[in-house]
């Protein structure tokens, strides 16, 4: 069995069921003619594959993803600790930590290791070993449409990546045609709740601000030439958003809601919290720069946008 986005494929068909969802099916597609190929990281970083990847190290949540939804699961040897999508990645042994032992990925033998970027101790014992690595983190939807392609490649299914990479695009497309004319809501999206009064958003430089920009939100802190930073609960007032986005509302250790912020002080006073436009958010469809991207962006429209999505058949998140 392997899993795909067919969601996405069958809504570019033109479907007129109501709510189709990600399935599950039969393996269907053999690995592509295993002709040495060169592929171009996004570190500037190439290797050749002259043979067929069947032995492969995931180290990344959205790699793990891509390579599922492109019909390479079985190949997958190895995780890092947070791939946990499809549900049967779970069964993969995983490694842990933010710098993954080198002797346990080279203990698995693997033909090809994809991470986001890796510890340069890592990259240097994968070269000594003479194991062929690539690095991909995404930070544009662009970037995320090219990863699609180059991992589908690396494992052998270079059309089954062409035409995922499509429907994603078609997808957004179709999204962002709908809502491109809307007024725009101030949105301030959060994160993660922080410490002392200080969440944690995000700036231009990241693809959590396409992801509003296509959903047709304008984020608040949009302008800011940064990644990930916390900002204190009076600058969020002193903007007064109109809608709340809540990336922390599913984390284990503190989920966030309405009902939290209303009795966080300073952000139970913002017009979103009294007016109750504080929506919960599937942290992984907008966090991982992966195929479930698209379904992220959708979420995203829905929740700003709702009237303008009705003609558009529903994608399942989950």
């Amino acid at each position: 069995m392997r899993w795909q986005i067919v969601s996405l494929l069958v809504v570019m068909g033109c479907t007129t069921k109501p709510q189709p969802t990600i399935q599950t099916h039969k393996e269907d597609q053999t690995a592509e003619d295993a002709a040495p190929t060169t592929i171009l990281d996004q570190r500037g970083h190439s290797v050749t594959l002259t043979q067929p990847t069947l032995r492969i190290v995931s180290l990344s949540p959205a790699l793990t993803e891509t390579l599922f939804a492109v019909g390479c699961g079985k190949q997958v040897i190895l995780r890092d600790g947070w791939s946990d999508y499809p549900p049967e990645v779970r069964a993969i042994a995983a490694v842990q930590g933010f710098a993954p032992s080198a002797e346990a990925i080279l203990a698995a033998r693997p033909d090809l290791v994809l991470s986001n970027f890796p510890p340069p101790a890592l990259a240097s014992a994968l070269d000594a070993a003479h194991v062929p690595w690539l690095a991909f983190a995404p930070k544009t939807i662009s970037d995320v449409t090219q990863t699609l392609r180059a991992v589908a490649q690396a494992c052998g299914q270079k059309r089954a990546g062409e035409a995922l990479a499509t429907a994603f695009t078609r997808r957004i497309a179709q999204i962002r045609e709908r809502v491109q004319d809307k007024v725009p809501p101030r949105v301030f999206y959060e994160m993660d709740a922080g410490i002392a009064g200080q969440p944690y958003t995000i700036g231009k430089k990241t693809f959590g601000q396409e992801v509003l920009t296509l959903a047709g939100g304008d984020n608040l802190f949009g302008q800011q030439d940064r990644e990930w930073f916390q900002v204190s609960a009076e600058a969020v007032l002193d903007l007064d958003p109109d809608v709340v986005l809540l990336g922390d509302a599913d984390v284990q250790d503190s989920p966030q809601s309405l009902e939290t912020l209303r009795h966080r002080p300073t952000m139970a006073l913002l017009r979103a919290v009294r007016t109750s436009q504080v929506f919960p958010l599937h942290a992984d469809l907008v966090s991982r720069p992966g195929p479930r991207l698209a379904l992220g962006v959708e979420e995203v429209a829905r929740l700003l946008h709702p009237v303008a999505l009705l003609d558009l058949p529903l994608l399942q998140p989950l």
